[in-house]
């Protein structure tokens, strides 16, 4: 037997061991349902109401004895569910008394004629649907194409006159009307689609009988096809088919257009159009018929955008258009109100996304409609309608479906009144109207939201509070802009600020007396209370009262709400503290730029001005919020993770503030000095030169000095790691930026003061100052390396190996910068050769010795070298342009030094080389 053949022999194996397997299981499934329906037709009264068992293990396939067998033995009372699935049919041989010994030799066949006989069942369904359904409306439609080519035959023919013909097509549209209902009884669908072409004959023998022969008018055939929308409408009730009620719907919007004169009378159109959709509605109130639903609202739409798109005249059809948008939508919004009550748990989702849409086709056609020039009544009109819309709208909704509605209302209401004012307010002809509408819209959005809060418990403090907000500010922001378009009323901005603080503070009294525990009410407005009150500081006030102002509010608030346990207070005191921050910043932009550049008494006097006493409260109020967030005995209304972080911020800022305005001072005294002295003097560009090299390099000192005792306060008293971390990486910045612009700008001083008569002795007596204030900040470094603070972080080893090579190149740098000053400043000769190379020579030396004595190689590795580096120096520029007599002594001490390094080396190999 060849490979193949084993194959298919163990695959024809398999294969009937699965169909064996289907068998088993088909039987027990069916054996299992027929037992329970037996046991529950003997009892039904008690195992309807029995409890349902746990799924318990199927028993085992046939062939295979149960492990459970021995406990099979007590019978066990059965139970039986209140629903059980449908009984599925099988084949004559799965039955109970054969389930445990089929037979196996015809099981394949009997199986295969199984489902045999289900494909019969659905094609006989099929069949059904096809014979009961679909030829009829196929027959239907065929049998009304039938009549209009035979009609079409006759006219074109001849054989009887327009008045017979007319005639003719009534009676058999009536008799096939009278003929369906003689059906109905028997044959409920079959009649149904017999009436439904009885009713399409009738419109189109009424269409031809007005616009082609002209045998009856325009009112009659208007009534006859109102007529008979009326009959289709309650004969799809009667029937309960929706597609009559679709044949009558598309013929009545069909009506005035194949009616149509083109007279222009568009008030009768839309007042058919609106009785028509009534119809809808009434046929809501009995039936929940979707697709008739959405069939009338695209028709309806349809039809109104093309006329208003295509016909529409403001200033003959603005209030028809208002008042049939308004209807529409009333119509619509009604029917899904209906449709709501009656079917709310299992179509809610649909009459939300319904009626959502409904109101947005709404509001846009009002935008549309409101985006046009017209005369103040009209727009009074127009706002009107648009308050007592939205008023009507929140209430149903509030009552029906919660607050969706208010998330579609009040920015689309805003939004038309936005766009209203940016593109045709006039000061003269609106300022009343625009105060006036934007207060109702304000009123309606706010006391709506404020008393679904109140009576209900649906509307959370969060969503509460987005809704009042937003609502209040956006209001505010127009109200403000309305008050500053009057020139008259400009100085009554903060006025018109704290009115509203005082407004809001009235409604959280009554708030309060109407339902006392609703205290999210209370704190939003407070909230409100606050915010209004704070803003109309800077809208009154400006410069650094308004800095004082808040940020003294913001740490009450803090320090109160922390304390006391309010968490609103807390949460308002967060952004309040930034506004102070970013106001404490504009006070300086202001300061720097109304600086005058020849005047002085127009300038800051420095230190005795309001920008050090803001500066100075500031950090005060800081601190105190800074002091409040780290007592642990006060529970944060944060994670307390992020309160550590927000300490951390806080007491950033704090000192960040106490640095700048004093930093600031600075600059402030010497733009004076400036500016007193260029007063005197016709000298000006060195003047203000060498002030503002002093003004730069004092900046660099105060920093230093600013930064040392900063980390020596957080060492002694603060203890914070962080701020040692943060100090020591700024300390290392700003000595990289003394030993290299400030050598630079002590350089030009000495230069200036060398080279300008008028140059005073600070151009060279701020260089000791400066390097005093550098061994500060590097003893402050110093300090630090060696502190737990950061030791508990770093390798020690690693902090003290940074902080001597950040000590050896500043003293390296500063030394030979100084070394060249002093040259100069003396009068010798090649100070940038033969000082500085007799200088790094040693340095150099000092390194080695250093190295050797406290066993530090790698002072030892960078002597070595600076050398290198002062040998290429020596052959490559020192000696190109220098005199014999310096050159000899150049050469002579680095050969000096360099022996001497040598012999070091020599005489302690034993320590270098261990």
């Amino acid at each position: 037997m060849s490979e193949l053949d084993r194959k298919i022999i163990e695959l024809e194996a398999r294969l009937e061991s699965l169909v064996r397997t289907q068998i088993d299981f088909q039987v027990e499934v069916t054996a299992i349902r027929r037992e329970l329906t037996r046991l529950r037709s003997l009892a039904p009264g008690y195992y309807a109401n029995a409890p349902v068992p746990p799924p318990q293990p199927a028993p085992p396939r046939s062939g295979q004895p149960s492990a459970h067998a021995q406990e099979e033995t007590t019978e066990q009372p059965p139970y039986v569910t209140s629903k059980l699935p449908p009984i599925v049919e099988v084949p004559s041989f799965m039955t109970l008394g054969e389930r445990t010994a089929p037979d196996e030799s015809n099981d394949e066949s009997k199986f295969s004629a199984y489902f045999s006989e289900q494909a019969d069942n659905a094609r006989a369904n099929l069949e059904e649907f096809i014979g009961k359904n679909l030829i009829s409306k196929i027959g239907i439609l065929i049998l009304i194409l039938g009549v209009g080519i035979g009609a079409k035959y006759a006219i074109d023919n001849n054989l009887i006159s327009p008045l017979t013909r007319i005639v003719l097509g009534y009676i058999f549209g009536f008799g096939l009307l009278c003929f369906a209902v003689k059906l109905k009884t028997k044959y409920h669908n079959f009649s149904a689609v017999l009436l439904s072409g009885g009713m399409a004959i009738m419109y189109f023998i009424t269409y031809f009988a007005y616009s082609t022969y002209q045998l009856i008018g325009q009112p009659l055939a208007f009534v006859l096809m109102v007529m008979f929308t009326a009959f289709t409408v309650m004969s799809a009730i009667v029937y309960d088919r929706q597609i009559i009620a679709h044949i009558g719907l598309i013929g009545a919007y069909a009506v005035p257009f194949l009616l149509s004169s083109d007279s222009g009378r568009y008030t009768f159109l839309f007042t058919y159009m609106s009785v028509i959709n009534a119809g809808i509605l009434a046929i809501s109130i009995k039936r929940y018929w979707s697709p008739i639903f959405y069939t009338s609202s695209f028709f309806t739409w349809v039809i109104f955008y093309s006329w208003l798109v295509g016909k529409y005249d403001p200033g003959e059809h603005f209030h028809l258009a208002l008042t049939f948008v308004g209807i529409f939508f009333a119509i619509f919004y009604l029917t899904k109100v209906f449709h709501g009550l009656a079917h709310n748990e299992s179509n809610h989702a649909e009459n939300l996304i319904s009626i959502v849409g409904t109101g947005f086709i709404f509001y846009w056609f009002c935008f549309a409609i409101g985006d046009v020039p017209t005369s103040v009544w009209n727009y009074a009109v127009f706002f009107s309608y648009i308050a007592l819309a939205g008023l009507a709208i929140l209430i149903t909704s509030y009552r029906f479906y919660g607050r969706v509605f208010v998330y579609l209302a009040y920015p689309f209401t805003w939004l038309i009144f936005g766009n209203w004012y940016l593109s045709y307010y006039d000061l003269n002809q609106h300022f009343a109207l625009a105060a006036v509408y934007s207060t109702v819209f304000f009123l309606v959005f706010y006391g709506a939201t404020l008393i679904y809060r109140l009576v209900t418990e649906e509307l959370s403090m969060v969503e509460n509070t987005a809704l009042i907000l937003t609502n209040s500010f956006v209001f505010y922001g127009f109200g403000y802009a309305i008050v500053d378009s009057r020139a008259s009323l400009r100085g009554y901005e903060g006025l018109f600020t704290v009115a509203h603080a005082a407004f809001h503070s009235l409604v959280a009294q009554v708030a309060s007396r109407m339902r006392p525990l609703v205290d999210d009410v209370v704190q939003v407005l407070t909230v409100l209370i606050l915010t209004f009150a704070t803003i109309a500081v800077p809208v009154q006030l400006d410069g650094n009262a308004v800095t004082l102002i808040w940020v003294a509010e913001a740490a009450i608030l803090f320090v109160y709400g922390r304390l006391r346990k309010i968490e609103l207070f807390e949460y308002f005191s967060y952004p309040l503290m930034w506004l102070a921050l970013a106001s404490m910043a504009l006070d300086w932009i202001t300061s720097y730029s109304d600086r005058t550049p020849y005047v002085s008494e127009f300038n800051q006097r420095p230190i005795f001005n309001g920008d050090v006493i803001t500066a100075l409260v500031f950090v005060t109020a800081f601190a105190v919020i800074f002091v409040v967030n780290r007592d642990q005995r006060y529970e944060p209304a944060i994670d307390r993770s992020y309160s550590t972080k927000f300490g951390y911020v806080v007491g950033g800022v704090a000192l960040f503030v106490l640095y700048n305005a004093f930093r600031i001072e600075i600059g402030n005294y010497f733009h004076l000095k400036y500016v007193q002295e260029i007063e005197t003097s016709t000298i000006r560009s060195s003047v203000s030169s060498d002030y503002s090299n002093l003004n730069v390099l004092w900046q660099i000192i105060y920093t230093m000095l600013f930064l040392a005792g900063t980390a020596a306060v957080n060492l002694r008293k603060a203890g914070s790691r962080i701020l040692a971390f943060a100090s020591s990486g700024l300390s290392l910045a700003t000595l990289f930026v003394f030993v290299t612009v400030g050598m630079l700008l002590m350089h030009e001083l000495r230069v200036s003061y060398m080279t300008n008569e008028s140059a005073g002795i600070m151009n060279v007596a701020i260089r000791f100052v400066a390097y005093s204030a550098a061994a500060v900040l590097l003893f402050s470094l110093f300090h630090c390396s060696r502190d737990a603070l950061m030791t508990e972080q770093v390798d020690t080893k690693s902090l003290r190996l940074g902080f001597e090579a950040i000590f050896t190149t500043t003293l390296f740098i500063t030394t030979s910068c100084e070394l060249v000053n002093l040259m100069a400043q003396l009068g010798i000769a090649d100070g940038t050769k033969l000082g500085l190379s007799i200088l790094w020579g040693v340095f150099a030396l000092g390194m080695v010795v250093v190295g050797i004595a406290q066993d530090k190689k790698y002072l030892r590795i960078a002597a070595i070298v600076l050398l290198a580096v002062t040998l290429v120096k020596l052959f490559f520029y020192d000696i190109t342009e220098l005199d014999t007599i310096p050159k000899t002594i150049l050469f002579i001490s680095l050969g000096i030094l360099l022996l001497v390094i040598s012999f070091l080396y020599n005489k302690y190999k034993h320590v270098i080389i261990k």
